[in-house]
């Protein structure tokens, strides 16, 4: 090993990776020191966590080599990095939803003996959580806890684990500013400790709020490895995607087609028999994007669930191009011209097990054009996925891919791409970019704005303000099952809408603004 800098913790060197016959890291090279916040920075599906899957043994280099703290280490299984003290948190949780907190942090703990002493582990816990200010009730039932509170204990789960180095893979995805910020802080106090983080993301707010250094990816490619103090924003989006990044959006007057939807008067239950959607009316026309804003929990996924059918109405009325469809079951909507892309796009919107040209089919086999007598044209059905790929440019090595395995951008892309060439009248989506890398995300947003300009309505649920006042001709803010305002976009500052969205009505949030 060329490095002898005593505070090297991990020098990654030539590693290069290939599944199904498509590289997707090459020769990359990549050093994390003691006490260091080290950001992997790239695109959905750069290679990010895949480098890290193999930091960790759950995959093996094609070629290359891996040393931690000078010595040249390998893998026979997963569990292999954490006795060395290599320890990730990957996106999707690995904790057990119907045991308590405490539980799952002596979970499969390597010291486990064949009698558990709880106490003295209890103790060890409570350790960690002084010395890193975490707030956690340990008899708590994970299940029941919300994302932010599961992020913390999955953090902690891997310093109980006594870990030198700690990977967070894009750890705030579906945390609030307020849960984000606060991880930030615990990531940074673990750092003081001498500890080295990697933190995944692709979020270039994140990178300078937290990194020491940045490392670029792109198509599996290190880029530069550059100090945070020696680049910008720019110069970082422009390393990611090979060129700079110039979204515009354009929003030409369309003539409107009045009342494609109509909501009258709608009451909707959450899961939990709870009133999420409280006597909402509203209407939204062909040719316009209307963005409903607010804190996420407020009724927004009730509210597009009982849309498309996937939730009951208690009260009220749906009524779409003039008919009442309230009690219609989805695959009826789905017939009728209604479009869904879900916030959750791997457990609701694609059927994860499935090949991704199933996926993009299932919408559409049953038409007659795709049928052969009373059976499936198979060949037919590959042709049209295999148009929507290219047409949508989804990055995959085959059509007979698990949908699954696709990186987030390319299966969002697929999720889309299903969705408008089916010609709907009317387009829901829920959070259509979070967790998208900047190209996904300019993609994702110019498909809203084109479908809005051929006339199309679109509903956008989205907790981005730059998506809602960039797509949107009318804002409408959410807050407990109620809209406090419903404005054309630019009518309000952000200030006033952030108070709509904390309970103020329209006319409260101007008044409260004009005494500031």
């Amino acid at each position: 090993m060329s490095d002898n800098n005593k505070n090297l913790l991990v020098h990654m060197n030539g590693i290069s990776k290939s599944f199904y016959g498509n590289k997707v890291n090459t020769d990359v090279e990549f050093k994390l020191q003691k006490g260091e916040i080290h950001a992997l920075l790239g695109e959905n599906g750069a290679g990010k966590t895949t480098l890290m899957n193999m930091l960790t043994g759950v995959y093996f280099p094609d070629e290359g080599d891996i040393y931690f703290k000078g010595e040249k280490i390998t893998f026979d299984f997963p569990g292999k990095a954490l006795q060395f003290g290599i320890g990730m948190v990957h996106q999707r949780f690995s904790l057990v939803g119907n045991l308590t907190v405490l539980e799952n942090l002596i979970l499969g703990h390597p010291d486990n003996k064949f009698v558990i002493n709880i106490p003295e582990k209890k103790k060890l816990i409570k350790t960690y959580m002084d010395q890193f200010n975490f707030q956690l009730d340990l008899n708590a039932i994970v299940g029941d806890l919300p994302i932010g509170v599961r992020q913390k204990v999955e953090i902690l789960k891997m310093l109980v684990r006594e870990v030198d180095v700690l990977i967070v893979d894009e750890p705030t995805t579906v945390l609030t500013k307020q849960e984000a910020d606060n991880l930030m802080q615990i990531l940074k106090n673990i750092a003081d400790t001498g500890k080295g983080i990697i933190f995944i993301t692709h979020k270039m707010s994140e990178v300078f709020q937290i990194a020491d250094k940045i490392t670029v990816l792109r198509k599996g490619i290190k880029i530069s490895t550059v100090n945070k103090k020696d680049t910008n924003p720019r110069e970082l989006a422009k390393m990611m995607v090979g060129k700079e990044n110039e979204l515009t959006f354009e929003k030409p007057v369309v003539d409107l087609k009045p009342n494609i939807v109509r909501i009258q008067n709608l009451f909707v239950n959450s899961n939990k028999g709870v009133l999420a959607v409280n006597d909402l009316t509203f209407d939204v026309a062909g040719g316009e994007v209307i963005g409903i804003a607010g804190v996420s929990g407020n009724g927004q996924i009730e509210l597009a669930d009982a849309l498309t059918g996937n939730r009951d109405v208690i009260r009220g009325k749906v009524l779409f191009k003039g008919k009442d469809i309230s009690n219609d079951p989805p695959v009826k909507r789905i017939d009728e011209g209604i479009s869904y892309v879900p916030g959750d796009r791997i457990n609701v919107g694609v059927a994860g097990n499935r090949s991704v040209w199933e996926n993009i089919i299932m919408k559409v086999y049953r038409l007659p054009k795709f049928r052969k007598g009373l059976l499936l044209n198979n060949v037919k059905l590959k042709e049209y996925a295999e148009k929507i790929i290219k047409q949508y440019n989804i990055f995959l090595p085959g059509i007979n891919l698990p949908a699954l395995l696709l990186s987030g951008g390319n299966l969002q892309k697929l999720i889309i791409g299903r969705e408008i060439e089916r010609d709907c009248d009317l387009y829901i989506y829920v959070y259509p970019t979070r967790g998208l890398d900047v190209g996904a995300t300019e993609f994702v947003r110019k498909a809203i704005l084109q479908l809005r300009n051929e006339g199309k309505a679109v509903i956008l649920i989205s907790g981005d303000f730059d998506e809602i006042f960039g797509l949107s001709d009318r804002i409408a803010v959410m807050y407990e099952g109620k809209f406090t305002g419903v404005f054309k976009n630019g009518e309000h500052s952000l200030e006033e809408i952030g108070l709509m969205m904390s309970g103020c009505t329209e006319e409260e949030a101007v008044k409260e603004m004009s005494n500031v």
